[in-house]
């Protein structure tokens, strides 16, 4: 978009000039619709029996998503399949359902379901399952639990290289520590695409890839279990578990 790459597609593209208006309603509540939309081009992009005529019409030269094909791509999946709303947006359920529907037109042997109770070990092994397989995990930082308007929220976090040179046995060395930047706080009410785990020995932290917003941030997992603890509940901050038949 504007000679820049984008990492998965963003709801911000969409105009909220219209309060009534489609373009409206994925601009303020889509992030289920853009994780669910960036699922199925990413299946499509890997294996040629996950295309379909809908994906087709995105895809440019095979590995690329044009922008001005995107939008329009978007709309299809939101009317056809994920059916976004005013302030409730896409339920978990109603996004696995959205899956499997789209599945079933054509033909491709996906099964979804939103996972109602998951334990802190359990998501972590349906998220590795998933990833091994190939497929993003569409995960929900669901809202605060009772109160829905509450503002608290988990960190998203951007990845900082630092670039060190050091000398060892008459030999330069090269060595490209880092560390997590937290950029934006107070996530909640959020679908993000999970690409990728990080598991840090040495910093002790499992941390999760994700695509959100068009870009590349990172999720203290951690931080995200105790937010599921603490401020909402698991039946809303989970992911739905995707396989292949």
């Amino acid at each position: 978009k504007d000679s820049h790459t984008s990492y998965g597609g963003s709801q911000m593209w969409f105009p909220e000039k219209n309060w009534h208006s489609r373009d409206y309603i994925i601009h303020n509540y889509g992030c289920g619709t853009i994780a669910t939309a960036d699922l199925f081009l990413y299946l499509a992009m890997q294996n040629q029996a996950m295309q379909t005529p809908l994906t087709a019409s995105a895809i440019y030269n095979e590995k690329t998503v044009k922008y001005e094909n995107y939008d329009l791509y978007v709309r299809n999946i939101d009317i056809n399949y994920t059916h976004t709303k005013h302030l409730i947006a896409v339920l978990g359920p109603s996004l696995a359902s959205a899956i499997n529907a789209y599945s079933q037109d054509y033909g491709l042997g996906l099964k979804a379901n939103w996972r109602w109770k998951l334990s802190y070990y359990d998501m972590l092994d349906i998220i590795e399952e998933m990833l091994q397989s190939d497929i993003p995990v569409i995960l929900s930082i669901g809202p605060n639990w009772p109160n829905l308007m509450g503002k608290k929220g988990i960190s998203f976090y951007e990845r900082k290289e630092i670039d060190i040179q050091a000398t060892e046995g008459g030999m330069e060395v090269k060595s490209k520590p880092y560390y997590y930047q937290p950029v934006k706080q107070g996530i909640n009410s959020h679908y993000v695409a999970v690409t990728g785990i990080i598991k840090d020995d040495i910093a002790n932290k499992i941390m999760l890839r994700i695509s959100s917003w068009g870009k590349m941030y990172f999720i203290n997992y951690e931080e995200y279990r105790e937010y599921i603890e603490t401020s909402s509940t698991t039946w809303m901050s989970s992911l739905a578990q995707v396989t292949k038949k």
